[in-house]
Formats: C-alpha cells, sequence, structure tokens
C-alpha cells in the first residue's frame, strides 16, 4: 500500500468515527431525554411512567421550605433549567431563575416557558420522588360507531357439507362418507 492510499484511507477513518461521535453529541443538543442534556446546563427531565410516577419538588435548603412541586401526570415529562443570575426581579435571597415545562414524553424538545425565582445553586434541592401505586394515563374516548343490530348479514361465502356447497339450507343429495 502506497503512503497516500494509507493517509486518505486514515483520513476516512478518522472524518467517519467523528461524524459518529458528533451524531451522538448532536442528538444530546436537541433531545431532553431523562436526567438531562448530558452537559453543563444545569438542565434536568424526568418521564412518569405508569409503574414510575414522579412528583418534583424544588426546596429551598436554608429552611426546608418546598418552593415548587409538580405531580407529572403518567406518559408526560417535565423539564426543569437553572439559570444562574438572570432574575430581573430577583433578590439576594432568590437570584436566579427556575424554567421548566410539562409535555408529551413522544416529544423530543419543548419551549420552557414557565418561569421563577429561585435560590442560589447552593441553597436549593431538587428532589424526585415515586408516588403510591400503579397510574395509567387518561385513556382518549374516542366516538365509536356501534353496528346497525338490524343489519342483514351477508356470508362471504355459501355453505358447504363436507366441501359440497348447500343450496337454500337444503342437504339433498348423495355424499360420501369419509368414514
Amino acid at each position: 500500500m502506497n503512503s497516500t492510499m494509507r493517509t486518505t484511507t486514515s483520513t476516512f477513518v478518522i472524518l467517519l468515527i467523528t461524524a459518529l461521535f458528533s451524531v451522538g453529541c448532536v442528538k444530546q443538543l436537541v433531545t431532553n431525554g431523562p436526567g438531562g442534556s448530558m452537559r453543563s446546563t444545569d438542565s434536568f427531565t424526568y418521564i412518569s411512567t405508569p409503574f414510575e410516577p414522579l412528583t418534583v419538588t424544588l426546596y429551598d435548603q436554608r429552611d426546608n421550605e418546598p418552593l415548587w412541586t409538580v405531580d407529572v401526570p403518567v406518559g408526560q415529562k417535565v423539564t426543569v433549567r437553572f439559570l444562574t443570575n438572570k432574575s430581573k426581579e430577583g433578590t439576594t435571597r432568590r437570584p436566579d431563575i427556575m424554567q421548566w415545562e410539562i409535555y408529551d414524553q413522544t416529544k423530543r424538545r419543548a419551549n420552557l416557558t414557565n418561569s421563577m425565582a429561585v435560590p442560589g445553586s447552593d441553597s436549593r434541592l431538587l428532589k424526585v420522588a415515586l408516588r403510591d401505586g400503579v397510574e395509567y394515563p387518561d385513556e382518549k374516548l374516542e366516538d365509536y360507531q356501534l353496528d346497525d343490530p338490524n343489519r342483514e348479514w351477508i356470508p362471504v361465502e355459501p355453505r358447504r357439507f363436507r366441501g359440497v356447497p348447500l343450496e337454500n339450507n337444503a342437504r339433498t343429495g348423495a355424499y360420501i362418507s369419509d368414514d
């Protein structure tokens, strides 16, 4: 193998490996998966399932006061993100902003439209708890169309007796028994 071919092959392999790793990184950038975005954005996502219905609560650790709590509906997920020193109307007691959104678990991402002022990262605690029992998502009741009970049903195939068609439900003719 000559050096040009070896260089081209190694360059191709390096580009392929880089592309594979970057695809995984790009997916993490555009998806709110369970546990968070796997990068230091202070963002967390929790999915509620029938066997793991979740309640998420934010506490102020200075006085153990619950500031925010949500029972995540089954089949939904909540994404919570903390922004440092972004509160315009914040105080020294609550300088950070918490943004959150509850949305369908099949969606990859949602805009975090809800927000509130929260304590700094050294004074807040986000707890996730399992609710008791198994819960199921609300069923969407569809309008079922019931068939007309007076409708006459026409058989797809004519009736047969041992492979011979019957006419007008009469059992006539000679039949050979298989016995």
